[in-house]
């Protein structure tokens, strides 16, 4: 990594944060059926934006010389340390709404629990949402963990421009297909329980091709570059507002993805970087449990307090302030701590095999080892 790059891209963790407030503004609608259609916007592909980040991020920061059981252990390993505590105390959250009868609508078995429970709920392995309906998304990105190795054996060794056509054939074929399997006439950006995995892996590979041009990117990197990646997100973000795209808004995330990362790489720390990077930290947990305080929280709040659908707005900017709080104290107190707990297993497996290797390694090439590690 050069010293010029960013070796977090904080204007992206702020694309995140956007984004998963986006969607919870597309559930908070829900609570009136008299919300103005102004608010009905397409936020839920939002979520697609997620995949196309996490494939960006997570091959971005992949060492180039991972290989083995060890290394794909390893790997596994981080990433459930960054998805599993929070999704493991959002379903607890739901066992506990439902126990009490706060959610009347959930169709929520016991054989739900063990999906959920497996992060299989997105696998098509049942024909409705269950629990935390939005940890579908985290099923689906669970399977492009799995199965995230290959998908980088596949990219390292191919040109661009062919991993670019397989991306847009993934999506032609998983979007416009009309394939069966999807439960819903929206196809490939409706899919959730119904294969929903399926709808993650062209934007995660997508966002492993885009780390690939980024890297590839050092000519463009200018701090000038960072405005036309804010532009094109701000876009995407207008014509999730107008009309339902999904293709130009893939095209948008897309491109606000590699351009903003560009710019920012010409930074030596992006103005600001500190807030953004602690409102990026909050992305997750507003994304996780979100429609938990929606239903025990919002909606309560809502028919309380006795609003007029022309006072959604309001309601929505002070509701997403108290998410927004409540989701960086999770981060503080809850999420990073079980995240640091559970990755100093994969740093332990990682310092005992190389005192293996080095007690293994003959006296004579010990030089030679020090200086590769």
């Amino acid at each position: 990594m050069e010293a010029s790059e960013a070796r977090r891209f904080v204007v992206l963790d702020f694309y995140r944060f956007v984004a998963a407030l986006g969607v919870f503004i597309f559930h908070l609608k829900l609570i009136d059926t008299g919300i103005s259609p102004a608010w009905n916007g397409s936020y839920g592909l939002f979520v697609d934006m997620f995949f196309i980040l996490s494939g960006f991020v997570i091959s971005y920061s992949y060492p180039s010389d991972a290989r083995g059981v060890a290394a794909y252990s390893r790997f596994m390993i981080r990433r459930i340390a960054r998805i599993y505590p929070l999704h493991l105390l959002s379903l607890l959250i739901f066992v506990v709404l439902i126990g009490v009868g706060l959610e009347r609508t959930a169709r929520s078995t016991p054989l739900d629990f063990l999906y959920n429970l497996l992060l299989l709920q997105a696998w098509g392995v049942t024909d409705h949402l269950s629990f935390n309906s939005p940890s579908w998304s985290i099923s689906a990105e669970f399977f492009c963990y799995l199965i995230f190795p290959l998908l980088m054996l596949l990219a390292r060794k191919m040109q661009p421009i062919v991993l670019g056509a397989i991306v847009a054939a993934l999506y032609l074929v998983l979007a416009h297909g009309h394939l069966p399997i999807w439960q819903e006439r929206s196809q490939m950006y409706g899919a959730n329980f119904d294969y929903g995995m399926l709808r993650a892996l062209p934007s995660f590979l997508n966002g492993i091709l885009l780390a690939i041009l980024f890297r590839m990117s050092h000519p463009y990197r200018h701090k000038r570059m960072i405005f036309a990646g804010i532009g094109t997100f701000g876009l995407s973000v207008l014509v999730l507002n107008v009309f339902a795209k999904p293709d130009l808004a893939i095209l948008l995330f897309s491109c606000a993805i590699l351009l903003t990362a560009v710019g920012e790489s010409a930074f030596k720390e992006f103005p600001g970087a500190r807030l953004l990077g602690r409102l990026g930290n909050t992305s997750y947990a507003i994304y996780m449990l979100h429609d938990a305080i929606l239903i025990a929280v919002f909606k309560p709040l809502w028919i309380w307090l006795g609003l007029r659908p022309d006072q959604f707005g309001l309601f929505a900017l002070a509701c997403c302030a108290v998410l927004t709080i409540a989701a960086d104290r999770t981060y503080a107190y809850f999420e990073n701590p079980a995240r640091r707990f559970i990755n100093r297993w994969a740093d332990i497996g990682a310092t005992s095999s190389r005192k293996r290797a080095a007690a293994d390694t003959p006296v004579r090439f010990e030089n030679t080892e020090r200086a590769v590690n």
